[in-house]
């Protein structure tokens, strides 16, 4: 299975034509699917959903998106909380909010963390419900057997290094837990604007934790934009850093970074 994996598009701050650049990288690069792990937007206004619909129109490659925090109402409190995913349903032309891929091989199932409101006023932050747990053991238990098994989201279930801002999602360990149980293997997210691979121990068995930074937005945190290309066969998980090139405000290529491989359990 080789999968491509973007994050933090954030239409309403993408330099003029980076867009076009970022799917052509991708796609050059002949993945299964794409996995677009939230923040398609910066505010949630209707033109940069419209945006980022024009932009998923365009790609050949089927995609698995996921919501994330600024993919919310940020202005209008009323939708927020009566019909938050309202626009991005609009956008992606799909009511699901945890979608699921098969093809290569392999399953990705897309995780939403991103809730309109928290129980403290960091609302930015991610959270995995207790029933969407369930529901993700219940998908991963109706595959076929033998598939190498990934989970996307946008919010991080670890803590990630040198990112104080960034908490893991609330309820991280029972949802870590629950995926080593269905024998996931690869975490895939975004938020933090800043790449990572690292493998974690869970519950006696091991995964890959992929984090990516910003793929296309001019607010980056101290590093490039960037993706990650993906690809497991039955001996390794090899993962690639794709970062672009050139002074912020140019429209250059994107060229891999050396090559992460992980033994698979």
């Amino acid at each position: 299975m080789k999968i491509a994996l973007c994050a933090d598009l954030h239409f309403g701050s993408v330099p003029i034509g980076l867009e076009d650049a970022l799917r052509e990288a991708m796609e050059a690069e002949r993945p299964d699917v794409i996995v677009v792990a939230g923040d398609l937007t910066l505010r949630a206004r209707r033109r940069e959903f419209e945006a980022a619909k024009t932009w998923l129109a365009a790609l050949r490659t089927p995609a698995l998106v996921l919501p994330g925090n600024h993919d919310l109402p940020y202005f209008n409190l009323l939708q927020r909380f009566a019909d938050p995913f309202h626009r991005f349903h609009q956008a992606t032309g799909t009511p699901h909010l945890m979608p699921v891929f098969e093809g290569g091989g392999g399953a990705i199932l897309g995780f939403n963390t991103a809730r309109s409101w928290q129980p403290h006023l960091r609302w930015q932050e991610g959270a995995a419900r207790r029933r969407d747990i369930a529901a993700a053991e219940a998908e991963f238990a109706a595959m076929p057997p033998g598939l190498f098994k990934a989970v996307a989201a946008h919010h991080p279930f670890l803590r990630v290094r040198d990112e104080p801002r960034a908490r893991p999602v609330r309820r991280a360990g029972d949802a870590l837990r629950a995926f080593a149980r269905c024998g996931v293997e690869l975490l895939m997210s975004g938020h933090t604007h800043r790449s990572f691979a690292v493998e974690v121990q869970v519950g006696g068995g091991r995964l890959v934790a992929l984090g990516a930074p910003t793929a296309l937005s001019a607010r980056m945190r101290g590093e490039a934009n960037g993706f990650w290309t993906v690809e497991a066969d039955a001996a390794a998980i090899a993962c690639t850093l794709w970062l672009r090139e050139g002074a912020p405000g140019r429209t250059d290529r994107f060229s891999p970074s050396p090559t992460k491989s992980f033994a698979r359990r």
